[in-house]
């Protein structure tokens, strides 16, 4: 591989992205809530007169329920399935995975690579796109 990482932090932990998937990173977004949604969404985020559902931080490894909603920026992703918008608090930027290295994962999680990216010390789970949203859809 040869890519392009959108990288951005939620709570206290790292993740990483393919660019190829990262559509636009919104900063303090118009979120709805939105009654009788799954548990995995916490609202729709309003985007150029769209609606794009905005999951809940706790479909993020590591992250508890309910942090989505004070989140600084939403992170809009492409799917299979359409556009979803991930909260992040911090954006880290954008690096060429020739700039960190690539380690063996020590635990499987559902809808990430069992690789981390490492880039200047700190360690980022690598978003599978497509698996993360099939695994939301599944639960």
């Amino acid at each position: 591989m040869n890519e392009r990482l959108g990288l951005f932090r939620m709570a206290a932990c790292s993740y990483a992205v393919p660019l190829g998937r990262l559509l636009r990173v919104i900063d303090n977004g118009r979120v709805e809530p939105l009654p009788l949604t799954p548990d995995r969404m916490s609202g729709m985020l309003i985007v150029d007169n769209r609606v794009v559902p905005l999951l809940d931080s706790a479909g993020l490894p590591g992250v508890e329920a309910g942090k989505e909603l004070g989140a600084g920026f939403q992170v809009l992703l492409a799917t299979e399935y359409g556009t979803i918008a991930l909260p992040a608090d911090t954006t880290v930027g954008i690096v060429a995975e020739t700039r960190g290295k690539w380690i063996a994962g020590d635990q499987d999680v559902t809808g990430f690579l069992p690789e981390y990216f490492y880039y200047r010390k700190n360690r980022f789970l690598v978003l599978n796109v497509d698996d993360f949203i099939m695994d939301l859809v599944r639960s």
